[in-house]
């Protein structure tokens, strides 16, 4: 994907060249082999090789996979009639692409204000459930991205690259199979660590060397503990990234937490080990969110519990946790 963000107009445009594995193919007119995939709506496909044409979107739920629960982004679907199994589809679309943050109402039962995503002068938030690039179905995909971004500004995505090459660029890679395509950033400044064979990665809205001191120490520390307990980090780098609102999110190799948040004293030993350790548990070994979602009980108990064990309130948590359910 080559992927070029304009703030000023809140704008997206990208050129993908998708490459179709043999068995997501289904079969087209007159005995040809197609591929179908979903796209939202406010993005228009301004090139297509083979040429796509708009289908009816009827049932969509198979291509929904981790946001199952998707209903309110409109969508379009669109087919492409390919000469053979494994074939590549090369798409260029654009469109604006900023659609602000739901109600603050809906904090409280959702817990973060939602995006179906933005691109503006505070920030960049593409996500899945957002339909920025071309949904075929619910496997898992691998990619590589070149993203063309503003001066002062630092992009990133799951798994290794850069926020920031020389020439004012940004350039990752899945590093392996993920279940979203993630991009997030803006103007940040970075500080970097090494953690062993690990890169520490802390993105701040604004100069805060302690702050940014703190995190690098508790990656390192974390993901040594993890090592120990389950095996290698799967991935090159962790990069905790400061969001423009409240989140807290956790992708593969990097969390994506709100300027409130990541300020709490005790978020250094409560959520930031949680989202570490979802790099084993939901972003390297994953969930298939028809059957439930067994890796945050698991995350929880192996993070959240075992920290507040450690200094010997475990059954305190147990406790706490159990009146919450309660509740």
């Amino acid at each position: 994907m080559k992927v070029t963000l304009d703030p000023v107009r809140g704008w997206l445009s990208v050129e993908d060249e998708m490459r179709v594995p043999g068995d997501a193919s289904g079969h087209g007119q007159r005995g040809s082999l197609g591929v179908e995939y979903l796209l939202h709506a406010g993005l228009k496909i301004a090139a297509s090789a083979p040429a796509a044409r708009e289908v009816p979107l009827g049932d969509a739920a198979r291509f929904f996979g981790i946001h199952g629960s998707t209903t309110e982004v409109p969508l379009k679907r669109y087919r492409v009639d390919l000469p053979a199994a494994g074939a590549t589809v090369r798409l260029r679309y654009e469109g604006t692409f900023d659609f602000g943050l739901s109600d603050r109402r809906e904090e409280y039962t959702r817990g973060f204000r939602e995006t179906a995503g933005i691109v503006s002068k505070e920030g960049v938030y593409l996500a899945g459930n957002g339909f920025w690039y071309p949904h075929a179905g619910q496997g898992l995909v691998e990619y590589e991205m070149e993203v063309a971004q503003p001066e002062g500004w630092h992009v990133i995505s799951a798994g290794n690259g850069t926020s920031r090459e020389a020439s004012g660029g940004a350039r990752w890679e899945s590093h392996g199979a993920v279940d979203e395509i993630t991009l997030v950033g803006g103007p940040l400044l970075v500080y970097r660590e090494s953690a062993g064979a690990v890169e520490a990665l802390v993105y701040l809205r604004q100069k805060d060397d302690a702050l940014a001191a703190k995190y690098r120490q508790a990656t390192a520390q974390y993901v040594e503990m993890y090592r120990g307990l389950l095996g290698p980090y799967p991935y090159g780098k962790f990069a905790l990234v400061e969001n423009f609102w409240e989140t807290g999110y956790g992708m593969p190799s990097y969390t994506l937490l709100g300027p409130q948040v990541i300020r709490f004293p005790f978020i250094l030993s409560s959520s930031y080990p949680h989202e570490i350790l979802h790099n084993w548990w939901g972003n390297s070994v994953f969930v298939d969110y028809e059957t439930g979602n067994w890796c945050e009980g698991l995350t929880a108990y192996m993070a959240d519990h075992l920290i507040q064990e450690q200094r010997g309130r475990g059954e305190e948590y147990r406790r706490d946790t159990l009146q919450k359910y309660r509740s």
